[in-house]
């Protein structure tokens, strides 16, 4: 237990860093490349890989330092009561009576339900039943659990960079048809077109070269695979994103904001979530992390300066 908790004391400053690192990176993204918006219908494929040049210049560091951040994360969310029931980190979904396209109907009262629902809207009216479907960043295993939950896939894969999160979903989500990886989401252990769906929620902001990631996602899928994607980057970060994997070959079937629904369960659950981290915590870090109302990050969705997308692509068959 000392040992534990000498762990947890040296951590905070960590996550401390790696937040600022993270609202430096998007900051950075939205505001640092001149002529973006007119760049992203015209470029060329040198300019499109130019981009890359607003990543950190030493991104192998910064992915140690998100694999500690978010090491440091499961350990202390399994170190709680409801521990081995925690699965989601991300923000959630909270209706606010525009069109939804879950085929799924939750009940009134569902445990994580805003979380559930997030994943559940990404998924839309895919079909999923007897896919092969890969999970990029897959954290705690949530996304996994609502597929395996409520549809039928063929096989399963999950990723996440962080070795406490995968010994938690091996854990946790033992099943036969669901296999986890400790690894890279810029460098993924898969065939080409091995998969055919691709699913990656709320974590591609932290990848420091993301249009790697979107070519690693374009390789492993099949012709006519779909990408189900979501995150929240600078506004303009967005569209180049978006112009960089039509670029690659990916159709955009649907591109929704929801940074509206983000904020309205940020409302309502992120004060009751950071009870599940330790209290020694640095409070301001702990509001951006979980976006609760006034943090940074919150303001910056709040403003538009941020967008939350859900996206909808199909790789060309």
């Amino acid at each position: 237990m000392a040992e534990f908790e000498k762990r947890i004391a040296e951590l905070t400053p960590e996550m401390r860093r790696i937040v600022a690192e993270k609202a430096r990176m998007q900051l950075r993204a939205g505001g640092a490349r001149k002529n973006e918006s007119t760049t992203v219908a015209t470029a060329t494929k040198e300019e499109f890989l130019a981009l890359d040049a607003a990543s950190p210049s030493e991104p192998d560091e910064s992915k140690a330092s998100y694999k500690r951040f978010y090491d440091g994360v499961s350990e202390q969310l399994s170190s709680n009561l409801f521990g081995r029931f925690s699965f989601f980190l991300n923000y959630g979904y909270k209706p606010d009576g525009q069109p939804e396209y879950s085929q799924i109907v939750l009940p009134e009262q569902y445990i994580n339900k805003n979380s559930v629902k997030l994943v559940l809207e990404v998924i839309g009216d895919c079909p999923v039943d007897g896919k092969r479907v890969l999970d990029v960043g897959c954290g705690r295993g949530g996304t996994v659990h609502v597929l395996q939950t409520f549809f039928k896939p063929a096989g399963i894969q999950a990723l996440d960079l962080s070795t406490r999160a995968i010994d938690f979903c091996r854990s946790a989500h033992k099943r036969a048809d669901t296999t986890f990886y400790e690894g890279d989401a810029e460098s993924l252990p898969l065939a080409d077109g091995s998969v055919d769906i691709v699913t990656n929620l709320e974590s591609s902001h932290s990848y420091p070269n993301i249009n790697k990631f979107y070519s690693e996602v374009y390789r492993v899928l099949s012709p006519g695979g779909q990408f189900l994607y979501t995150d929240t980057l600078a506004i303009q970060h967005m569209a180049t994103c978006i112009g960089f994997l039509q670029f690659i070959g990916f159709e955009l079937e649907r591109d929704r904001d929801i940074t509206r629904n983000v904020l309205l369960s940020c409302n309502e659950i992120a004060a009751t979530r950071v009870q599940a981290f330790d209290s020694r915590n640095d409070p301001g870090l702990m509001q951006n992390f979980l976006a609760m109302p006034g943090s940074q990050v919150y303001q910056e969705m709040q403003s538009g300066r941020w967008t939350y997308r859900i996206l909808k692509l199909r790789k060309r068959a």
